[in-house]
């Protein structure tokens, strides 16, 4: 049986962290005794002089018996409460060795002995300088490796707790948005009215900047290659069509993910760190009902609402392109009344109000498991933003597929 080095050497790893007033780290104390003369035959207060205890490389055996051995020799030798080692015949010990004289030096001092050393080689000296950065390498090295089987089951027993959490969080917030204004409780209006104004309002201008540009350079790009065929009117079918059913809600939802996901669960994931998540319980107020509910339904409240002004915008940047190419204005408009249909503006509703759902809810649950201090809510914010955005597009996918084989 080997006393491992991380057991053996804890000593060392910690001389960094612990500070005696007074007193020099083991380690350094071993280092700073490179005379040999202030060491042999100095006297040793308490009593006479001890002999030396001579080391040799074979009394530093790791295995539990040899430092059994080592132990005894050093407590049998000690004369008066004091102890003088030679360690001059200890020239380049291995990390295990160290570890098993640093031990044996601990357990003399918590018996009240108090070690001095003779016979310092330079090549000792030199290792004892180095034993924490070997240890730390040695014991990285060492470190036991998972099978790939643990790690499967890891990733398994992790998954299956995530989808129990998020079945569980899913039915809290289907009863605290749907169920409780069926049975008299009613939503919090004046909660919602204040994030719609937040998430809406406030976040307009951004949907129209970004939604203008959009359709400008999409606008530019069709006409690039329509132009070559003599079909630049057609530029009105792509833009128009193109926004309609698929760049107005995911430009919408990815805007909003950006700024009012990452929002929530900021917001959210610091009233859990500060405990006000803790105290509304105490208080027999339900979070569900009084956080995430108000900021699920405004979203889906708003986001229909913002898709259609980024439509509308998207078709104006598109509208000043063809304008610029000579098109004419009223030429254009009328290839776009001709080309989209109430059915491509009612599926980017569809896909907005879905959007918005999946936007609330992803932000809501990474800002109420939080935990940690503001790494936490960190890390919670840049999740939501992701889930939601891989989410948002995801679902388009989906229902992109969905519509084309309906129809």
């Amino acid at each position: 049986m080997r006393f491992p080095p991380r057991t053996l050497f804890r000593k060392l790893k910690n001389d960094a962290k612990e500070r005696v007033p007074g007193k020099l780290p083991l380690s350094r104390r071993l280092c700073v005794l490179r005379s040999r003369d202030t060491l042999v035959n100095r006297p040793v207060p308490g009593g006479d002089s001890p002999h030396p205890l001579r080391l040799t490389r074979s009394d530093l055996d790791p295995t539990a018996a040899g430092f059994a051995r080592l132990r005894k020799r050093i407590f049998a030798s000690a004369k008066g409460g004091a102890l003088v080692l030679d360690l001059g015949a200890i020239a380049e010990p291995s990390t295990e060795q160290l570890a098993v004289l640093t031990r044996a030096l601990d357990e003399a001092e918590t018996r009240g002995i108090t070690v001095k050393f003779a016979g310092w080689p330079p090549p000792l000296i030199d290792a004892m300088q180095g034993a924490t950065t070997a240890l730390l390498s040695e014991e990285a090295a060492t470190a036991p490796q998972e099978s790939v089987l643990e790690r499967v089951g890891e990733t398994a027993l992790r998954t299956a707790a995530d989808w129990e959490g998020w079945g569980k969080y899913l039915y809290d917030s289907l009863n605290a948005i749907v169920v409780d204004p069926l049975v008299g409780r009613p939503w919090k209006w004046d909660a919602i009215t204040e994030q719609m104004y937040q998430i809406g309002v406030r976040g307009t201008a951004i949907v129209v900047f970004i939604s203008l540009l959009v359709g400008i350079v999409l606008a530019l790009n069709g006409a690039e290659q329509l132009r070559q065929f003599g079909a630049a009117i057609f530029i009105a079918n792509l833009v128009g069509v193109s926004v309609a059913r698929e760049m107005g809600p995911l430009i919408t939802a990815v805007i909003i993910a950006g700024r009012s996901g990452s929002a929530i669960a900021a917001e959210l994931g610091t009233m859990v760190v500060s405990e006000e998540i803790d105290a509304m319980r105490t208080m027999a107020l339900e979070p569900n009902r009084y956080l995430l509910a108000p900021r699920v339904i405004a979203l889906i409240f708003v986001t229909p609402c913002l898709t259609v002004v980024s439509d509308l915008f998207a078709m104006f940047g598109g509208y000043m392109v063809g304008i610029s190419m000579g098109l004419g204005a009223s030429n254009y408009l009328r290839q776009t009344a001709q080309a989209l249909m109430i059915g491509d503006v009612v599926t980017g509703l569809i896909k907005s109000v879905i959007f918005a759902a999946l936007i609330g809810l992803i932000s809501c649950y990474e800002g109420l498991r939080v935990s940690g201090g503001a790494e936490g809510v960190g890390a919670a914010t840049t999740n939501a933003v992701v889930a939601s955005i891989i989410s948002c597009i995801a679902a388009d996918a989906v229902f992109t597929m969905i519509f084309y084989f309906t129809n």
